[in-house]
């Protein structure tokens, strides 16, 4: 099975047909999407991304409700089936957590998929809060974490010393979740992110992975093809896990 992970940048927009392209290219199972926006119009990107769905036969797709047709969510689409919610009790907006569950008659196994799109620097210390106090229980299952994380370990994931809450990230690692792609590349240095104004790259997209799951992936790897060519069709790189 194959899962790809991309925050598309402000709904893809004008992109839209180029990222369409790519989510069919690389044909994955299970599909979650970050600054997708829930609108038709030229600054939406929606009927091309569902368009992509469509062909890759994906009959299954969670888009949360939001506040209007140009605020960011997380799209989660599959061929298989699932229920999915807001992860946190009381839910955020923009919303920076969704939790897809797949059953076993569904998937094969059971799974608890945390898709994230993370703020900046404070905004996400009760974020890593919420997940670390849920962790005793997801940890005894299969279950990742996956997405824009805006976080990770100074130095390791960055040019600088610039992640505001790596400690709260750590924590998660120390209770027992794993970095599947720096355990699968333990030596390398790959960023998914770029700050137009310094230059500093960060690897701000992450997939943590409890030890069961950990144990049915093949492979983590990124394309930062998408992030680097011209044209340009996102930000940030986007990433496959197979399993």
């Amino acid at each position: 099975m194959r899962l790809l992970s991309w925050n598309i940048l402000q709904g893809g927009g004008r992109r839209a047909d180029e990222i369409a392209k790519v989510l069919v290219t690389y044909n994955p199972d299970i599909i979650t999407l970050q600054e997708f926006r829930d609108s038709s119009d030229k600054r939406g990107g929606k009927d091309e991304v569902m368009g992509a769905l469509k062909t890759l036969d994906h009959k299954f797709i969670h888009i949360p409700e939001t506040s209007g047709p140009h605020e960011h969510t997380i799209l989660i689409s599959s061929r298989f089936g699932f229920d999915a919610g807001p992860f946190l009790p009381d839910p955020i907006s923009p919303l920076p957590m969704l939790e897809a569950y797949f059953s076993a008659e569904a998937l094969g196994f059971e799974l608890s998929l945390i898709a994230v799109h993370f703020p900046q620097k404070k905004a996400q210390v009760p974020l890593f809060q919420a997940l670390k106090d849920d962790s005793e229980s997801l940890l005894k299952m299969d279950a990742l974490i996956i997405g824009d994380m805006n976080c990770g370990i100074p130095f390791v994931d960055s040019d600088s010393k610039t992640f505001a809450s790596t400690q709260y990230y750590q924590d998660l690692l120390h209770a027992g979740w794993i970095d599947s792609w720096r355990r699968r590349h333990p030596d390398a240095r790959e960023f998914t992110w770029v700050s137009p104004r310094t230059g500093n790259r960060f690897r701000y997209d992450q997939i943590m992975a409890t030890p069961s799951f950990n144990d049915r992936i093949k492979s983590v790897e990124y394309d930062h093809t998408p992030r680097e060519a011209e044209p340009r069709l996102s930000d940030h790189s986007l990433f496959i896990v197979d399993f």
